[in-house]
């Protein structure tokens, strides 16, 4: 992890000594500033960072900051703030750039990111490609074994032309980790981008309340028990039996967002003997009451093997706003089946919109509670 020594902030005080990261701005912003801030407590800091590097492309900038103390930050340019941005050990650069912020890893070259396609019978009339990643000095050979995190919508992971909103960029944000702590993970993305997506990303739980007034899909009957079937009977033997990862649900995690926050939580309670940890991000909670949400948590009889939750939620835009409450509310429904608050984690962001660029803004979150 690179540490930081004192220097001045754009108020004339001294910054705590801590964790450095870096900033790669393709703008050539004036008056850059650092906004730490704890999203738990309200402490905020703003620091003036260090110019590194310029040229025609960009400019690259340090900063430092306390990673015991802080846990986001925003990037002040021109009067303008970024929206809120991971701030722990594992980050170790956000890039400014026509996708918005995605991480990156200094003095390393940004290059697309490599990923393996292995197609599968899903059902008797469809196959379903998945994307595995493998991390920087992967050997299959090796003695070596990676934790690995199971994702939901695979097509929006790798690659930032495969939306308009751009990617998760999650190989970035492993890299990120992999070159500060020596911590690694394999990711495993399923692809979701059929016109079945809403039906397979939502479980069968009970009634499914009126959602017409946000989205137009079809939610009532879901298959996602199938979906889950599919992970878990298909794709999860054939990973572990061509890859070097642990197999113990300690070292195995399960995320998506929106349907995919949901049906990735499913699955979590369904085989919580085999994922220790569940990222839901925007998740479509509340598309079931949490009257039904108890009912069903309550029937799973998690005792000590519960996954570790992490929820994050936006609150701007109006999808986003639906969906908030479901969030909040889980928290309650969770501990009603006998979640405590160290085996969860919410996180609200009020300017958090749907979409993928502000997932993959506390996607390196996820990563530090899990691995």
């Amino acid at each position: 992890m690179a540490s930081c020594s004192n220097s001045k902030t754009a108020n004339k005080t001294k910054t705590q000594t801590g964790h450095k990261i870096y900033i790669r701005d393709d703008y050539a912003a004036e008056d850059l500033k650092v906004k730490f801030l704890n999203t738990q407590s309200g402490a905020k800091e703003t620091v003036k960072p260090e110019k590194l590097k310029e040229n025609d492309d960009y400019t690259t900038y340090s900063v430092c900051g306390d990673t015991k103390k802080y846990d986001r930050l925003i990037i002040s340019s021109d009067g303008t703030d970024s929206i809120q941005l991971a701030f722990n050990d594992y980050v170790n650069g956000w890039h400014i750039s026509m996708y918005g912020m995605t991480p990156f890893t200094y003095d390393e070259k940004e290059e697309p990111v490599d990923y393996a396609v292995k197609s599968f019978k899903y059902d008797k009339d469809n196959n379903k490609d998945v994307y595995i990643h493998t991390p920087k000095g992967y050997k299959k050979d090796s003695k070596e074994k990676y934790p690995v995190i199971y994702m939901t919508d695979g097509q929006n992971l790798f690659d930032n032309g495969a939306t308009s909103h751009g990617c998760w960029s999650v190989a970035e944000s492993v890299r990120s980790m992999q070159k500060n702590v020596g911590k690694s993970a394999i990711i495993v993305g399923i692809d979701d981008s059929t016109s079945n997506r809403d039906s397979e990303l939502t479980p069968n739980i009970g009634k499914v309340v009126d959602v017409s007034s946000v989205d137009g899909g079809s939610f009532e009957n879901g298959t996602g028990k199938f979906y889950s079937d599919f992970v878990v009977n298909t794709v999860m033997p054939y990973v572990e039996k061509n890859y070097n990862v642990y197999t113990d649900r300690e070292h195995t995690a399960i995320a998506g967002s929106s349907s995919g926050g949901i049906e990735s939580f499913y699955i979590g309670m369904e085989h919580p003997d085999k994922f220790g940890a569940v990222g839901a991000l925007s998740p479509a909670f509340s598309l079931f009451s949490d009257k039904t949400w108890v009912k069903y948590l309550k029937s799973k009889n998690l005792g000590k093997n519960k996954p570790f939750v992490y929820i994050y939620n936006g609150d701007s835009d109006d999808l986003e706003k639906y969906l908030k409450k479901g969030a909040v509310s889980m928290v309650d429904n969770l501990k009603k089946a006998g979640y405590t608050d160290k085996d969860i984690m919410l996180r609200v962001y009020d300017k958090g919109m749907h979409t993928e660029k502000f997932w993959r803004a506390v996607f390196p979150e996820f990563l530090n509670m899990f691995i």
